[in-house]
């Protein structure tokens, strides 16, 4: 497992109808080092989150008995009550981000419908079919380390609001002209002045110029009695220079006459605390905001007034690298309406930066942020003159990184002067990177649903091809019947059957994960491979032989989605013995002829499917097959039937079709084929259709 994680052995729970994805991922992440617990729907997956409360939930969005999306929202209400207990000073919307449970949605790659559902559940990310083994691995890491920095950050609050609550407060007390008369030692501890260098003068000459009106304003109404007391905040200037923050309690002193004689009360510096919320803000602002995104230009102004707010800056830019000129250029500004930035703006627009070139070029070429504590008196930032103009000081920029390359950068101002906020960097770094990937999956999507456009007008040609290379029925010692029908989608389904020599009859069906052309024709390569026996070194007479060789040529891509199912067998007529092996297909059913329950066996045993992981030993098992039996070779496709009422129709019920099937003597494969189609909910089948009836005489 990857060396940053810091807990051992987190546990994962896996929610998929899908066996096959479920043992895939199983896979991924125990040899990643993560204990995994498996889930094949959402109400399975709810009791085992409440049994056995792991770290991270990878949760299907498309299941039946209860879908993602519900099972999402259930797991969140799981933990909705601790988000409201202890005390919330800081920001309420930040503990319940905080607090939310780590759910990674499983979705459709060209469903944006989906993935707006999964993050209005709760998800905190997602990952798209077929599931890419690098990137799954990239995102759960990224959301186990997040998810655990947000447990230590809401240790850290608490143990910072206890201190909080327990530091002294400044008391002050002042006269009916407001100046301050008493002041106890917090006072110099908080602002840096001494009580001589501050008793005397008046309250107002400690507060910025900015609040000045609004905190005389206050005691005004408190000297006029138009209230008994105050409670509010403002900014002061500390000694050290700076701007902070304070909350000031007030109330009106009077003699018993009830004769104003001056206004107490108590101080505390909040600087800090509003620091981390103004923090937070922006980290889950700009969150929400790609997660309800699908056009990155759409989303850019709204990040930029998203941060500008939450941290109280007055103008965000975004820098975007010109491929053509190897340049940054500003495609996008954000300032606050009341702001007078036209002229700012306007040289914005027309400058670039080549790299290491002012504050955008110099984040481009170190690819970390960086900050400016007053711009106008900066001889590095270039556009000085028009800053002074405008009333900005303070600046900070970081760059939008994915795969350690930096593809733009985003500078924000301030009408203040500033001192560094490395804390602040830090946050801003982390959401560079967040739209970083943003935009990398956004890219690689529009590739991915302009490459299925162009293979969408494929897929009928493909289907004939595949239609074309399957045998037909063979009525030559053993009556073998096919029933193929492709889906929409087209699937990888292919099956063979042939006479090895006057002795030795071949039977195999093979099965391609997703769907489209390529699977269909990696699907065409087995079935070639097969047919001309040009594996090395192999024992075609011997199924196990077989499942080996081809586990060893064909292994899994990165792309995670090319590996594939088979059964295997191999008839010995004159000893009537059937040898086969299995690699992770649905097994065969051997039906004797009789109607006894024991007439019924599964041909088959369980196995990884053949490309999921190198070195796998596949074995071989045998059984007798007695004059008058049928055996029945399928894909998942024949019974993983998605009926109207939500439910999967199963292989207990192709078995029991099966079964009255062979009884009727005038029925054949259409007629078990249009029952099995009028029970699915759509009327075209998600999967392959492929089912074969052997009759040994």
């Amino acid at each position: 497992m990857n060396p940053t994680l810091q807990k051992d052995s987190p546990l994962i729970l896996v929610a998929d109808d899908d066996r096959f994805t479920r043992m895939l991922l199983r896979q991924i992440l125990e040899q990643d080092g993560y204990r995994v617990e498996e889930a094949g729907n959402g109400e399975q997956c709810l009791s085992a989150y409440k049994k056995e409360r792991p770290d991270m939930v990878l949760l299907d969005a498309v299941m039946p008995v209860m879908d993602g999306f519900t099972c999402c929202t259930h797991l969140q209400a799981l933990n909705g009550d601790s988000s409201h207990n202890g005390d919330r000073n800081l920001s309420d919307s930040s503990l319940e981000y905080a607090s939310r449970i780590p759910v990674l949605m499983i979705t459709g790659l060209n469903d944006p419908e989906s993935v707006d559902r999964a993050f209005t559940a709760g998800a905190v990310d997602y990952v798209t079919k077929p599931i890419h083994p690098p990137v799954l691995r990239q995102r759960l890491r990224r959301l186990l380390e997040a998810s655990w920095a947000q447990e230590a950050l809401r240790e850290s609050e608490k143990k910072y609001r206890s201190v909080v609550e327990n530091l002294k407060e400044v008391i002050f007390q002042m006269d009916t002209a407001r100046r301050l008369v008493f002041l106890n030692p917090a006072w110099a501890e908080i602002t840096g002045f001494s009580l001589e260098e501050s008793l005397g003068k008046g309250f107002l000459d400690f507060i910025h110029p900015n609040d000045r009106q609004f905190h005389d304003q206050q005691f005004q109404f408190l000297i006029e009695r138009q209230q008994d007391e105050c409670r509010y905040q403002i900014h002061y200037l500390p000694k050290n220079g700076g701007v902070a923050l304070i909350e000031v309690y007030a109330r009106l002193l009077s003699t018993e006459d009830g004769i104003p004689i001056g206004i107490s009360g108590t101080l505390n510096d909040i600087t800090e605390r509003k620091r981390r919320e103004q923090h937070l803000s922006a980290e889950h602002a700009t969150t929400r905001v790609l997660a309800e995104s699908v056009i990155l230009e759409k989303a850019t102004p709204k990040i930029l007034q998203a941060i500008c707010e939450s941290l109280g800056w007055a103008v965000g830019e975004l820098w975007s690298v010109d491929g053509k000129t190897n340049v940054l250029r500003c495609v996008q500004t954000w300032h606050l309406p009341s702001l007078a930035v036209s002229e700012f703006k306007a040289v914005s627009e027309q400058i670039s930066f080549a790299l290491g070139e002012g504050l955008p070029g110099r984040v481009w070429a170190t690819g970390e942020p960086s900050w400016m504590s007053n711009v106008v008196e900066n001889p590095h930032f270039l556009r000085g003159a028009v800053a002074a103009k405008a009333g900005l000081h303070a600046a900070f920029a970081f760059p939008i990184m994915a795969e350690n390359e930096a593809l733009g950068v985003m500078t924000f101002f301030s009408r203040e002067i500033q001192t560094p906020d490395p804390d602040l960097l830090k946050v801003m770094g982390a959401i560079g990177s967040q739209m970083g990937q943003f935009i990398k999956r956004k890219q690689a999507e529009e590739e991915l649903q302009r490459q299925h456009a162009v293979l969408q007008s494929e897929l009928n040609q493909a289907a004939d091809y595949v239609r074309s290379l399957l045998p037909r029925r063979l009525t030559t010692g053993v009556t073998i019947e096919e029933k193929f029908v492709p889906s929409v989608q087209l699937g990888g389904d292919a099956f063979d059957y042939r006479w090895l020599d006057e002795e030795h009859l071949v039977v195999y069906l093979l099965d391609v994960a997703g769907h489209g052309v390529k699977s269909a024709l990696l699907s065409v390569s087995v079935l070639n491979v097969l047919r001309s026996q040009s594996l090395p070194h192999t024992n075609f007479y011997q199924p196990s032989a077989v499942l080996n060789a081809l586990n060893e040529v064909f292994q899994m891509g990165e792309t995670g989605d090319d590996y594939f199912t088979i059964w295997y067998g191999v008839y010995h007529k004159t000893k009537r013995q059937l040898t086969y092996a299995c690699a992770g297909h649905p097994p065969a059913i051997l039906l004797s002829g009789t109607s006894t329950p024991s007439s019924v066996q599964e041909i088959g045993m369980p196995g990884l499917p053949i490309g999921m992981l190198p070195e796998v030993e596949y074995e071989d098992k045998s059984c007798k097959i007695p004059a008058g039996s049928t055996v029945y070779v399928f894909s998942d496709g024949v019974y993983e039937i998605h009926q109207s009422d939500g439910q999967i129709w199963g292989v207990k019920n192709l078995v029991n079709l099966l079964t009255n099937y062979q009884k009727s003597s005038t029925s054949n494969l259409d007629t078990v084929f249009h029952h099995i189609q009028t029970l699915s909910s759509d009327k075209d089948l998600d999967d392959d259709f492929s089912l074969l009836e052997i009759n040994f005489n």
